[in-house]
């Protein structure tokens, strides 16, 4: 078995181990967590650790291409401030428009934020990009669409139980469906540095969590104007770096479907 299958195998088969475990103990482990720590941010994030172990293990198992590492692999290695100062920059749109047009929550309630900023945005990128997508991409000759497809159908479907009502449900799929393959490009633009996704992530769940914006991912109207020009303005910032540094954008036609 050649290397690109072998690689293939190991990365779906463990995520499959992971996914399993995680749709039918992970409440339960939480909830005994929680018993013992009496925390449900911190119960909450020791849940997705010891989640996160078929993984760890998957991406040991990989046929390596040079002398990689395990933090090397899932891309924490380069540089956390580059991350979040790129995504503070970027995400200025949606705090300073969020700031005029809709109120201040009331009576935040500290274990959401941190579970819904901090704990999504950190362990959504380890799984989804820096492993499901990022491990498939950079270890085997599957160009980004498809190495990015699976990965963003099953974060999108993962999304749908913020409503019931299927024209939300649509936008709700489009929404982070479009948002994975951002974040899994932002994360091959700036050379597998998970952080900027990351900050990204977390700023921008922050944004949306601390004003009274909507219930759901799909967002009003003036949620997604001043989200697009978050997202256009990343986008911007990581083009104009690629000009300047002279290295060319890595996804490009001759990385879109097979990598030779």
């Amino acid at each position: 078995m050649n290397r690109t299958n072998f690689n293939l195998l190991v990365l779906f088969f463990f995520f499959g181990i992971y996914f399993a475990l995680d749709q039918l103990f992970f409440a339960a482990v939480q909830s005994r967590i929680i018993g013992f720590i009496h925390n449900r941010a911190l119960a909450h994030m020791v849940a997705y650790i010891l989640s996160l172990l078929p993984l760890l293990l998957g991406a040991l198992l990989l046929k390596p291409k040079d002398q990689d590492t395990l933090v090397s692999k899932f891309g924490v290695n380069g540089s956390p401030a580059l991350g979040i100062g790129i995504a503070a920059l970027a995400t200025l749109p949606m705090f300073i428009g969020y700031a005029f047009r809709f109120s201040l929550i009331r009576e935040p309630d500290f274990n959401s934020l941190v579970i819904n900023t901090f704990s999504a945005g950190l362990f959504e990128e380890l799984i989804f990009r820096a492993y499901f997508f990022g491990l498939v991409y950079r270890y085997t000759r599957l160009g980004f669409i498809p190495a990015i497809l699976a990965t963003s159908l099953v974060f999108a479907f993962l999304h749908l139980y913020q409503s019931q009502d299927p024209m939300e449900l649509v936008l709700i799929f489009m929404t982070t469906f479009l948002g994975s393959v951002l974040f899994a490009w932002l994360y091959t633009e700036w050379k597998f540095n998970l952080w900027i996704p990351v900050a990204l992530h977390i700023l921008m769940n922050l944004a949306w969590m601390l004003f009274n914006v909507d219930d759901n991912a799909a967002g009003n109207l003036y949620a997604n104007i001043f989200r697009f020009l978050t997202i256009a303005l990343v986008i911007v910032l990581t083009v104009i770096r690629a000009k300047n540094m002279k290295i060319g954008l890595r996804v490009n036609r001759k990385t879109l479907w097979r990598k030779l």
